[in-house]
């Protein structure tokens, strides 16, 4: 096996330099549990809207139950601007512990959008969709 940066655990260990508004910030990739949290976070933020919007406790109950049960949308919840904020400071947490959510958040705007969600599709907070034989395997 070659050493180099062609493995996958020194990719993984690998920090990537980013600007963020003049400031320099180290990424590092995704991994599949940083996915994993992601879907769940999105499914608090259903979850959190029904509570604040829907009064009826049993229609409440019915509703929550249908986000826990459903899949999350990675690709269409990953151009959000919450499931961009998100993925960002999973990304960026390894490096800069103490780094909130709500100060990640502070860091996207309009004008780095674009950057923003380009870099993490590069670190790994691309998901494509699950893989589909182009062939039957019947015989």
């Amino acid at each position: 096996m070659s050493k180099g940066k062609d493995n996958l655990e020194d990719i993984a260990k690998s920090d990537i330099p980013f600007k963020i508004r003049g400031k320099e910030y180290f990424l590092s990739v995704l991994t599949i549990r940083d996915l994993a949290d992601f879907r769940q976070y999105i499914k608090g933020i259903k979850i959190k809207l029904i509570q604040d919007t829907i009064k009826d406790p049993d229609e409440r109950i019915i509703l929550i139950q249908g986000v826990i049960d459903s899949a999350v949308r990675e690709q269409i919840e990953m151009a959000t601007m919450d499931g961009l904020c998100f993925l960002l400071w999973k990304s960026l947490s390894k490096k800069h512990e103490g780094l909130s959510l709500q100060q990640v958040d502070s860091m996207i705007d309009l004008d780095n959008i674009d950057e923003v969600s380009a870099v993490l599709n590069q670190i790994g907070g691309k998901v494509a969709p699950p893989f589909l034989p182009t062939k039957s395997l019947k015989k």
